[in-house]
């Protein structure tokens, strides 16, 4: 947390003067940067609880997310048996506060959140060509996030413009997505995980071809590019996702496996398309 800097103030000629009062307000969240490359992630080792925006950077030739899962009561081996997989499992004690959702090489990604104290590993799930999740080809990192000072007060949340919220299985917009950059608040009110992944649709494809790419087990080129996204939160919680959007057709996803059957949440219905003006 970043103090307020301050200065006791004495009337000339007194040779006491009372106690100074620090102040511990930041009108905004700190900012850990996460540099994602093929197949690493560079980011601190430890960080303060508290609102946090994380700046995914992406150097590398794939996309790339950063999910950032874990649990306040648990030790890295046991968190990295849930996560460190193809399929990870989706345990009842595993929290999500955020994520940065995929985006392509030499894009970035700005998400913020409420992070608690814990034991974190920071994940990318995204394919390479070869289908092989990045997480199995060594692309996690542990995190701990410690308790801040007991007297500091949270940074202010940021202002946003619209409101996506997360429901089993749809997403529901306060208002269209224009042309811009936007600090969308992200509300999971579902009975379980959910993501906001937002995708770019290629030049004349639309939500049909890219359920025909899904029904051919992804093979091939897809008919989408990464834009950015939310990895969470956990159900419950809110986060917050600054993006640009250019004019074209998007899609909004979800691929949480369910914690009933393991589908990816759009096979439940959770994938929308919307054009943006």
């Amino acid at each position: 947390m970043t103090l307020t800097p301050w200065r006791p103030l004495c009337v000339l000629g007194i040779a006491a003067c009372a106690a100074p009062k620090l102040s511990t307000k930041t009108s905004t969240p700190r900012v850990v940067t996460i540099t994602a490359t093929d197949y690493a992630f560079g980011a601190p080792d430890t960080i303060p609880a508290g609102l946090t925006t994380f700046r995914l950077l992406n150097p590398g030739r794939e996309p790339h997310q950063a999910v950032i899962a874990g649990a306040p009561d648990k030790t890295f081996p046991e968190i990295e048996r849930a996560l460190v997989a193809a399929e990870p499992s989706m345990l009842d004690w595993l929290t999500f506060p955020v994520g940065a959702g995929a985006v392509g090489s030499g894009d970035s990604s700005i998400v913020t959140a409420e992070m608690p104290p814990g034991n974190y590993l920071v994940l990318c799930y995204i394919p390479s060509p070869d289908g092989k999740p990045h997480v199995m080809k060594g692309m996690y990192r542990r995190l701990v996030v410690v308790s801040a000072a007991p007297a500091a007060v949270g940074a202010d949340e940021p202002k946003a413009d619209v409101t996506v919220t997360l429901s089993d299985y749809a997403f529901a917009l306060s208002a269209p997505l224009s042309a811009g950059t936007h600090t969308i608040r992200v509300e999971n009110s579902g009975s379980q995980l959910h993501e906001l992944t937002i995708e770019r649709l290629e030049p004349g494809k639309t939500l049909a071809d890219w359920q025909q790419w899904v029904a051919d087990s992804m093979r091939g080129t897809p008919p989408t590019e990464p834009a950015g996204g939310v990895t969470g939160p956990t159900k419950g919680k809110v986060a917050w996702l600054t993006i640009t959007l250019q004019p074209g057709n998007y899609l909004l996803n979800c691929y949480v496996p369910d914690v009933k059957d393991g589908m990816p949440h759009f096979m439940h219905g959770m994938v929308q398309e919307i054009t943006v003006n």
